[in-house]
């Protein structure tokens, strides 16, 4: 079967800044429009929104403001709820009558969300390991600086258009133990950061946290949360999920298991991979939601490994903090 061709699709937004990326479209009658907006490079999403597109969903995957093919500044958390907007504005006029989706897996989850918060044409979030906010990847959600996992992430993601060299894993961890005694601000300088990127960095220590059923009471599209127990956001993704529509009242869903921040994918746990094998992957959970409602809102669809099998349980309304942060 031939892939389905990607287009480009690029979207001025309104102070003239122009968006990349890449719109991949179903055969015949879509049923939604798929939006992912990403810091990761669009064009690496591509085997995504094919995939979608063979499951009736058009998809446009976009570079964020200032990364890859994106014009503008890079600054990460500080533009996304606009440009999210302007982007469903060109989708609706270029798919015309087409729902639009938000989806995104952690830096790009956000960028659903904020889309979402912002635009109540938005119909559908699927937010995956989200990495929800500066101050929610900055501090665990008992409180704790993730200090080596924010220096290694900003060194190769948070300036550059495109991706810079990961820090030598001796020198990160040295930097991470001057951050530990003297401050994270303390560590970047030492790595000879200069002011643009320490007067960015800084922000990220300082932000607020999200209230989260404040931020997210109003929104109107139903949320499907996929999230896992050694993911270091697990505790922030269920506390979106209870927190979400507050207000409004509108449900989410969960999906969770016992894997990490990549769910899991290409791992050599033999258990893991058999359950994906006979009771299908998250990504499969994610189809099964945008096109049967399934997970339930106010449910929880969770693998058992040992029976290799998928319940379903009642959405806990409670969420203790746990662990550590990443991105």
């Amino acid at each position: 079967m031939t892939d389905p061709e990607a287009s480009p699709f690029p979207v001025s937004t309104r102070d003239g800044v122009v968006l990349g990326g890449w719109l991949v479209r179903s055969v015949g009658t879509a049923r939604a429009v798929v939006l992912v907006r990403t810091p990761y490079d669009a064009r690496a999403h591509l085997p995504l929104a094919r995939s979608l597109a063979r499951h009736g969903f058009d998809c446009l995957v976009q570079d964020v403001r200032g990364r890859y093919s994106s014009a503008g500044t890079w600054r990460p958390y500080a533009a996304e709820a606009l440009d999210g907007t302007d982007t469903v504005d060109a989708l609706y006029q270029r798919c015309p009558r087409t729902p639009v989706v938000a989806y995104g897996a952690s830096y790009a989850a956000h960028t659903a969300l904020e889309t979402a918060r912002t635009d109540a044409r938005v119909t559908r979030v699927v937010a995956v390991v989200p990495a929800l906010g500066a101050y929610e990847t900055a501090y665990s959600a008992d409180g704790i600086s993730q200090h080596l996992d924010r220096l290694g992430w900003w060194a190769i993601h948070g300036f550059a258009r495109e991706d810079e060299a990961a820090l030598d894993p001796s020198v990160l961890r040295a930097a991470a133990a001057v951050a530990d005694r003297e401050g994270p601000m303390a560590a970047a300088a030492r790595l000879g950061w200069d002011p643009a990127r320490l007067d960015a960095f800084r922000e990220l220590w300082t932000t607020p946290a999200l209230d989260l059923p404040d931020h997210f009471g109003d929104v109107t599209a139903p949320l499907l949360v996929v999230t896992g127990d050694a993911d270091p956001f697990d505790a922030y993704a269920r506390r979106l999920a209870v927190g979400w529509g507050a207000r409004s009242g509108v449900g989410s869903a969960l999906v969770s298991g016992p894997w990490g921040h990549d769910l899991g994918i290409d791992t050599p746990d033999p258990a893991l991979r058999a359950a994906y094998d006979a009771a299908g992957s998250p990504g499969r959970t994610i189809l099964r939601w945008l096109t049967h409602d399934e997970p339930a809102p106010g449910r929880e669809l969770r693998l058992d490994v040992a029976s290799r099998t998928w319940s379903a349980r009642r959405l806990a309304t409670t969420v203790p903090a746990t662990e550590r942060g990443h991105a």
